[in-house]
């Protein structure tokens, strides 16, 4: 009798079709599985049990995947969950990646696909659970500038809250812009990462690319800056072989970037002139919010 163990997996999904097909296809393949087929029964599952992966759809008839992945971080921390979404979603993208899931995927599903990026997981899972504990993990000798100024009350940017006139505003500016420039994707993102407004279609390998474009060190145009006696530079444009990213990075007290993601045959000047205007326009949005109250000053 074997004795090896059998990993558990959560399908969570009000789609029969796609609860049975799922169940059939990883069965076979060896893994244990439970079913549910909305929130409660899921969460009733999450207390009963520890699983290795949790398969959530984004929609469930009650609450949703989003509420149920904000409850595994809690319940199950080690439980590693993927999210199916109707059909592709940037805002959904953004959010469940920043609630801790560790994929997005969207139908129509290829089960080959989706058999392999769950086995990617679980072995990732595996290797997680391989890999050493340090005693005590290294401390940084200094925090980094970005975020030391983000912590500190007296130079942290204010958070943007918009009310629905304004985000209905932005968002049809947003889908303007998507047309004028005929742009792949259009999205604003405050100075957390979050996604503010979007037009257009995100796909997996344009979220990455967004990703690595607003994280990255600009020290090159920091040094070019300082030798042009210039506070910095608003403007950034990366070029790959198919597709461009244009990030305008402006708004006070509330900084935003404004994202296009073009294919690299585009007019350059012509987006650069309508994502200027664009941004000009939103920037005037942001101003009818209002002020936020100063926080008093740091004793030095």
């Amino acid at each position: 009798m074997s004795t090896k163990y059998k990993e558990r997996i959560l399908i969570v999904a009000k789609d029969e079709t796609l609860l049975s097909d799922l169940t059939e296809t990883l069965e076979s393949t060896g893994y244990s599985i439970n079913q549910a087929g909305n929130f409660e029964e899921a969460l009733s599952e999450i207390l009963l049990s520890d699983f290795d992966l949790i398969v959530t759809e984004a929609e469930l008839p009650d609450l949703s995947g989003m509420d149920l992945l904000a409850v595994v971080g809690g319940l199950r921390p080690g439980a590693r969950v993927i999210v199916i979404d109707d059909d592709l979603s940037a805002k959904s993208a953004v959010a469940v990646f920043r609630l801790g899931a560790v994929d997005y995927l969207y139908k129509p599903l290829n089960m080959t696909f989706v058999l392999m990026q769950i086995e990617r997981q679980l072995e990732i899972k595996r290797q997680g659970q391989k890999a050493p504990v340090l005693e005590e993990p290294p401390r940084p000798t200094e925090i980094p500038r970005d975020r030391a100024r983000r912590l500190d009350p007296r130079t942290r940017p204010a958070a943007l809250v918009l009310g629905r006139r304004q985000f209905k505003h932005i968002n049809a500016e947003l889908n303007r812009l998507l047309s004028h420039v005929r742009a792949n994707f259009v999205g604003l993102i405050d100075v957390d990462g979050n996604m503010v407004g979007a037009a257009g279609t995100l796909e997996d390998y344009d979220l990455q690319l967004l990703t690595h474009a607003l994280s990255i060190d600009h020290s090159a145009q920091r040094s070019l800056a300082d030798i042009l006696a210039e506070n910095k530079f608003h403007s950034t444009y990366f070029q790959g072989d198919h597709s461009g990213v244009f990030i305008i990075e402006f708004g006070s007290p509330y900084t935003v970037s404004l994202a296009v993601i073009c294919g690299s045959d585009v007019k350059t000047g012509m987006v650069w002139l309508y994502s200027k205007r664009t941004a000009a326009i939103i920037d005037d949005i942001l101003k009818t919010i209002p002020q936020p109250k100063s926080l008093p000053r740091l004793q030095s």
